[in-house]
């Protein structure tokens, strides 16, 4: 099936690694001019280097997209390079782990900085892009703990903020035809990640949370998470709006 993503321009964060790193090149095998950002340099190069060595276009800066000046360069790059952007993917994200008591207002910020104000920033930048190209599509990388209980508070809590998010531009952006969705993925391993990092240091934590959490045996993979990411990316999917899709293995205990 021709998925309609040809020549399209996607912006993706935190793309170095992991997740972002297999929705680029998910995006890329379709034929979409990808804009990579990241904050560690050396490792979003060596992901660019690696897309363009697949044969697909690809541009790539460092930044911190905490920084609104940066994030604005960010985009004006983009559309100088490639003439505008279509597809938004705020994927960056984090967690300030720690009890109530342990956690000052700064931690907070900071939580809410990274997974939720750097998605508002960007949506605000980008939508008005893609109305200026006839529409294009928002995904925000929220998880299965923005929609349960689960997770470092101050992840669960902004997370579930980026999935209220999604909800309300989506009806705000509809009539300049951009959609607005959100993933929310369970638990992903990868090299380098938060899940290989602690199930070698406990592998009898990896069998018990296993067992317990997920009832296909196993964590998610990246691919299967960008795949996600590339359904909700094309026009195909174009009365696709407003929903956050898990995917997560039926990891995830919400009834909706």
């Amino acid at each position: 099936m021709d998925l309609g993503l040809s020549g399209k321009v996607a912006m993706i964060t935190g793309a170095s690694r992991g997740l972002g790193r297999a929705m680029a090149a998910a995006l890329g095998a379709e034929g979409v001019k990808l804009s990579l950002c990241a904050r560690g340099g050396a490792a979003l190069e060596a992901a660019a280097a690696e897309l363009k060595a697949a044969g697909h276009q690809a541009i790539a800066q460092t930044a911190d997209v905490n920084q609104a000046p940066a994030m604005e360069a960010w985009v004006a790059a983009t559309v100088k390079a490639f003439g505008g952007v279509d597809i938004l993917v705020n994927n960056a994200g984090g967690a300030k782990v720690g009890a109530l008591d342990q956690l000052n207002d700064d931690a907070w910020r900071e939580a809410f900085d990274l997974n939720f104000f750097s998605a508002v920033r960007l949506a605000r930048l980008c939508s008005a892009e893609m109305a200026k190209r006839g529409g294009g599509s928002i995904i925000n990388i929220s998880s299965i703990y923005g929609r349960e209980a689960g997770g470092p508070i101050t992840y669960n809590s902004s997370k579930a903020a980026l999935i209220a998010l999604t909800k309300g531009l989506a009806r705000e952006l509809a009539k300049k035809a951009v959609r607005v969705n959100s993933i929310a993925p369970g638990s992903i391993i990868y090299p380098g990640g938060t899940w290989e990092g602690l199930f070698k240091q406990n592998p009898a934590f990896e069998k018990d949370f296993i067992g317990h959490e997920l009832p296909a045996g196993r964590l998610g993979r990246p691919d299967e998470v960008a795949y996600a990411v590339v359904m909700l990316a094309s026009p195909r999917a174009s009365w696709i709006t407003g929903t956050t899709i898990p995917v997560d293995g039926a990891q995830g205990r919400s009834n909706v």
